[in-house]
């Protein structure tokens, strides 16, 4: 067994998910540890319409939007492991976590799904809950095959490309409930908007977000 550790340990060595470092046994070097573009005091949070509250805690560049990009688009699933821990310690620390209800993510749809594998942000979303000891699970669906918000730029071409994009998931209900939404990315905040909005429509008391890098203003 140690044999074939060392082995595995040869051909799929650890490396820092941030800056590919070569390392042992850990995910995250010291440096970029210290030295990522970590949001801090009121930076950490924004508001959106349908949204109570988001946090974020990275800005969206350098390091972070490669390793996010790595992590989306290049099939480095393994990520969500340190990036839920990031995040799960932002969200403890700057949402009333006792007051949620659920932890749900932004859905894709089916044909996005299968062409990528797996869906990012609810692989993050599931180990936050596990991390905090929140329930967890879909409360929304995709509704509507749109355009990549990542295509876009403008606020109101990206809010116009996800309207009637979500709709409820099937048998949830979220009357008088704090959901907590979690995506990897907060640009405009079109997305979040869109998916809060049908959240409140069905009843929901409150919707927190998370996401796990934001743009800087």
């Amino acid at each position: 067994m140690k044999i074939l550790k060392y082995i595995a340990e040869l051909l799929f060595p650890w490396k820092c998910v941030f800056c590919d470092r070569v390392l042992e046994n850990t995910d995250i070097c010291d440096d970029c540890k210290k030295n990522l573009p970590y949001t801090k005091g009121d930076s950490i949070y924004q508001k959106f319409p349908f949204v109570d509250k988001c946090v974020s805690p990275l800005y969206y560049k350098d390091k972070v939007k490669d390793s996010i990009h790595r992590y989306k688009f290049y099939g480095y699933s393994a990520y969500f492991v340190r990036f839920g821990a990031i995040m799960a310690d932002c969200v403890e620390n700057n949402l009333d976590c006792g007051s949620i209800h659920m932890i749900s993510w932004i859905p894709l749809s089916k044909k996005r799904l299968h062409k990528r594998g797996y869906n990012q942000s609810e692989l993050i979303g599931r180990d936050i809950a596990k991390r905090v000891g929140l329930p967890c699970g879909a409360v929304l669906k995709k509704t509507k095959d749109n355009k990549a918000q990542s295509t876009m730029r403008d606020f109101k071409q990206r809010s116009k490309n996800v309207v009637g994009a979500y709709s409820l998931a099937d048998g949830i209900d979220v009357s008088g409930k704090c959901i907590l939404l979690v995506d990897d990315v907060v640009t405009t905040g079109s997305t979040l908007i869109e998916a809060a909005r049908v959240l409140k429509r069905a009843g929901a008391a409150t919707v927190y977000c998370a996401t796990l890098a934001r743009h800087e203003d």
